[in-house]
């Protein structure tokens, strides 16, 4: 009886310690978040805003294009007074009101965590009374397949089922096991959340195709090879990150349409990298060979001049194209890079000289905005105090998020209209924007891309155009910017 006691008493000692070791919440042992959504004052709505607690910085530019938005739409103000508290536990909110209009709408940020998922947030939302009016969500593309699957699983609310309004994922298709090796198949991403799904950004797509026009049909004759040229093209990607595969594929599409002449394109190499891990100049083992093949294939090319299709974020790409430049020291005579919105412009103008060092990586570079990321304030007098628009800082998010909610605030507040009180109603009054939205939801194309192009040289220059109308390339005022010409000689 004894030794069955204490075998007892160990396994009760032990089982917690196991549990924890598995995974499992202990409530009585931890004071972990839960997602515990705050009360909406009675007239009022409220705007889910989820996001990554981490990101901090992306609701200060949040928080900087919804300030802003007030000098676009007359009467509208916004209560900043709560959106940046002391306690990292606590929901910053801003609070939008607009003359002539009854109610507010708060937009409040619900952190996503380890002990907090999207499925946790969606689940509480719903459950309160009031739901929200709208979900804000899809930081990336990961992100926003997460929040569409798990509001199109949640089918009972509190009122209408909100729509989602996806900010700056780009991909256009999704698949619903997050296995890059999968088949992504057909899919779209807008679709997972059917007819409830608003993307404000431009797809993977629309900016591929942007950027190949530019190339080929823009301003910069020097970017292109002679009229009836062959034109070479080298694509790269890595394997671990959706965005980059999604977007070399697009780029492929998009060139074959634009090229699709017999003997017109030849694709002299199609790499996938496994891993987009490595340090500063420094590639790991996989794109060390990439690079050392695309040096061969340009030295097989020596009078042509390549496309080098390069879908990445900043880290990545620098590695890479520093490795092609290394194997091959005549490369940027050679090259001219393309890529998406994963280089965003302080990586090359406010941080350049060590982000993306122009001495180091002497090669003519084409890649995409959503917004005018040049914006700056003729006078920072004129701005809300706190938040003006100075150079170097780009401007290209807090434009976005400032465009986001003026169509929000608008479709809340409309002219001539009661203040929105419930999902179908903001879901009619936003699918009535087809200056903004096609009909499935996604951001209009030839409506407002933005290409930066970064010419090297002895005084290396960054120019900014805009699509106008008629598809025609406009220059955007205060560009060229003088370019930092960086130093090779950093580790």
């Amino acid at each position: 009886m004894r030794e069955l006691r204490w075998l007892v008493l160990v396994f009760v000692l032990c089982l917690p310690i196991v549990l924890l070791v598995a995974g499992v919440k202990l409530p009585w042992l931890s004071d972990s978040p839960t997602a515990v959504p705050m009360t909406v004052p009675t007239g009022d709505q409220e705007v889910a805003w989820l996001h990554t607690t981490t990101n901090a910085a992306t609701w200060e530019r949040f928080v900087t294009g919804v300030v802003r938005s007030t000098a676009e739409v007359p009467g509208l103000t916004v209560d900043d007074s709560k959106a940046f508290l002391e306690s990292t536990t606590a929901v910053p909110e801003l609070v939008l009101s607009r003359s002539g209009h009854a109610g507010k709408v708060h937009i409040r940020w619900y952190k996503l965590q380890s002990e907090v998922s999207t499925e946790d947030w969606v689940k509480a939302l719903a459950a309160r009374k009031p739901a929200p009016i709208a979900v804000i969500g899809g930081g990336s593309t990961d992100r926003a397949i997460q929040l569409a699957q798990a509001m199109d699983a949640q089918k009972e609310w509190h009122g209408d089922r909100p729509p989602l309004l996806i900010t700056t994922a780009t991909a256009d298709t999704a698949t619903a096991d997050f296995d890059m090796s999968s088949d992504r198949g057909g899919v779209q991403l807008v679709d997972l959340y059917d007819d409830r799904t608003f993307r404000f950004c431009f797809t993977n797509r629309q900016m591929a195709e942007a950027v190949v026009r530019f190339v080929f049909d823009g301003p910069e004759a020097s970017l292109r090879p002679p009229a009836n040229a062959r034109v070479p093209v080298v694509t790269v990607s890595w394997g671990d990150d959706r965005y980059s595969v999604d977007l070399r594929d697009q780029f492929t599409a998009a060139l074959a349409r634009r090229f699709s002449a017999p003997g017109r394109l030849a694709f002299l190499d199609n790499s996938t990298i496994p891993f987009s891990v490595g340090g500063y100049l420094s590639p790991n083992p996989r794109e060390r060979d990439v690079a050392e093949f695309v040096a061969d294939r340009l030295r097989s090319v020596p009078d042509e001049r390549v496309l080098l299709v390069l879908p990445s974020t900043t880290q990545p790409a620098r590695r890479l194209l520093k490795a092609v430049f290394d194997a091959e020291p005549k490369a940027a005579a050679k090259l001219v890079v393309v890529t998406g919105d994963g280089l965003p412009l302080n990586a090359v103008l406010r941080d350049g000289e060590f982000a993306w060092p122009t001495a180091a990586l002497p090669v003519p570079l084409v890649f995409f905005a959503h917004n005018n990321p040049v914006a700056w304030d003729g006078n920072p007098a004129t701005a809300p105090p706190g938040y003006a628009f100075r150079p170097p800082n780009g401007t290209e998010e807090e434009m976005h998020f400032g465009e986001l909610s003026k169509v929000l605030a608008v479709a809340c507040f409309p002219p001539n209209k009661p203040t929105a009180t419930h999902g179908d109603e903001l879901i009619d009054r936003l699918r009535e924007r087809t200056d903004i939205f096609d009909p499935n939801g996604e951001r209009n194309a030839n409506a407002g891309e933005h290409v930066i192009v970064v010419s090297p040289g002895h005084r290396p220059t960054l120019t900014v155009w805009r699509q106008g109308s008629g598809r025609s390339w406009v220059q955007v005022p205060g560009t060229p910017v003088a370019l930092s010409a960086g130093r090779e000689d950093r580790p």
